[in-house]
């Protein structure tokens, strides 16, 4: 019974997202699907609750659209409402609004939880890797940083993996992201070799 019940309430925070998220391009659903399977991930190997991080990592950019350079705080703050209506008691919406506030490497609190210390990793883990690098370059042309001189890629990728290399919190976090680098320093090997 509890088991159904965590599930309906995980059904309502997915149909809110449905219904109240923009495609966001570097928060939109496919990168939420992505720290939603990073964080389980990481929390399933460090005894982390599943029900806590799964309902962060769903909501963790829910402000994004909104403000995005204070997003962790004000995804906490929405994320109260949401969390209340699908359901959620007291103590799991603090536990889930921790994780969501402290899921930045631009701004909050630490995280003090071992579900805020998985969240924060498979966040800092999907900027790494050749889907980070896609994300990397994505956003320098957003920002009129990229005019598609493919040489740039590799100062683009040598910062992404500077800015998150030793951040993360837990052993499997800190697996993955060495994985996420190797994988993205073979990928700009084969652009070097390419461009020469």
């Amino acid at each position: 019974m509890m088991e159904d019940l965590s599930q309906d309430r995980v059904g309502i925070l997915r149909a809110w997202l449905e219904r109240n998220s923009t495609d966001h391009p570097f928060a939109g659903p496919d990168h939420v699907a992505r720290v939603v399977a990073l964080s389980m991930e990481i929390g399933a190997s460090e005894g982390a609750d599943a029900k806590v991080i799964e309902a962060a990592a769903l909501l963790h950019d829910i402000a994004v659209p909104i403000c995005a350079s204070n997003h962790y705080e004000t995804g906490a703050l929405l994320a109260r409402g949401v969390l209340a209506e699908a359901g959620y008691g007291p103590q799991e919406i603090e536990a889930i609004c921790h994780a969501i506030e402290a899921h930045s490497r631009y701004g909050g609190p630490e995280p003090a939880t071992i579900e805020a210390k998985c969240l924060f990793d498979a966040d800092a883990i999907d900027y790494v890797g050749a889907v980070g690098l896609m994300r990397g370059i994505g956003r320098a042309s957003t920002r009129g940083e990229y005019f598609g001189d493919v040489a740039q890629c590799l100062s683009i990728g040598r910062n992404l993996a500077d800015s998150v290399r030793g951040i993360c919190h837990t052993g499997k976090g800190r697996a993955l992201m060495e994985e996420r680098i190797r994988n993205l320093d073979a990928v700009m090997a084969i652009l070097r070799g390419e461009l020469q």
